[in-house]
């Protein structure tokens, strides 16, 4: 697992925004320092050097994890192809 930062916030519509240390590939699994997973990473927005990551979490969201270090599963997600960056004809 690889450290992607530390929540910052919840939104109102509950996703949970991270302050990354990386820009993280969409659709990454992120999970907490026990290995529990917390949700996917839906979108990477903000600074080159510490972008946030809106992360929709699994299950709901309460306050207590705003502070809280969050992992990403180290994996081949990376490699993986979004819809966004196919070539439509």
């Amino acid at each position: 697992m690889r450290r992607l930062g530390v929540v910052e916030n919840i939104a109102h519509d509950g996703t949970v925004l991270v302050r990354s240390e990386f820009a993280p590939s969409r659709g990454a699994d992120v999970r907490d320092k026990r290995n529990r997973p917390l949700g996917r990473v839906v979108k990477v927005f903000g600074p080159v050097r510490e972008p946030f990551a809106a992360v929709r979490p699994a299950g709901a969201a309460s306050l207590s994890m705003i502070g809280v270090d969050v992992f990403v599963a180290e994996g081949n997600h990376a490699n993986q192809e979004d819809r966004r960056s196919r070539r439509s004809h």
